[in-house]
């Protein structure tokens, strides 16, 4: 039975059907889910922090080479945004409860691993596109101040370097912004509903 599946099986309990479902087989379902899910943010952030040393080092030995200063200020930017990435995982492991058994508790569980990821990704402008931003907008002035005798025509090389950045820094920030209305969200509304079909189920039972 697929998460699907088992979210038409919480629904059509509200609908008046009296029908019985194997918690084991439900909670076993939504730790697949959810380990899913882990996984896919763990390689994720995996990748963005490799990426982000990665070109640390790049720019760090291009301004080396070149004697561009503003190039080691956008090396330590990018590197603070590889950072942020592994202390905020770090961080959201440590808040992660040691045990959920329990099936309300893995969705709960579940439903903050989606939440916090909402969050991120909402804010994504300000941690992971701005500090970059800065840096190669610095890095853009700084040579056009450089090329402020050379032909007129060299000015284009900053010029575009700055529009290819914008242009890309928009894309990447319109595609996490698409993430979480058609993925991050509807998963939130699923899980919502899942658990306050558990606890309705729960509150019947008890009375």
């Amino acid at each position: 039975m697929t998460f699907d599946e088992l979210k038409k099986t919480w629904q059509s309990q509200q609908t008046g059907f009296k029908l019985t479902i194997d918690s084991d087989m439900l909670l076993k379902e939504v730790k697949r889910n959810k380990k899913h899910f882990a996984s896919a943010i763990f390689w994720r952030d995996v990748r963005e922090a490799g990426l982000c040393v990665i070109l640390s080092i790049f720019f760090l030995y291009v301004g080396i080479r070149l004697a561009l200063w503003p190039l080691f200020l956008l090396a330590a930017l990018i590197l603070g945004v590889g950072l942020f990435l592994v202390v905020d995982r770090a961080f959201q492991k440590r808040k992660a409860p040691k045990s959920t058994e329990s099936l309300g508790g893995c969705i709960e569980d579940a439903l903050a691993q989606v939440n916090h990821q909402i969050r991120l990704l909402k804010s994504v402008l300000w941690w992971y596109l701005l500090p970059p931003g800065i840096g190669m907008t610095i890095s853009c002035v700084y040579l056009a101040y450089l090329l402020r005798r050379a032909p007129t025509w060299c000015l284009l090389i900053p010029v575009a370097s700055f529009i290819v950045m914008t242009i890309v820094l928009w894309r990447v920030y319109h595609l996490n912004q698409c993430a979480v209305r058609k993925e991050l969200l509807p998963r939130r509304a699923e899980l919502e509903q899942l658990l306050n079909a558990l606890t309705t189920a729960n509150d019947q039972s008890a009375s």
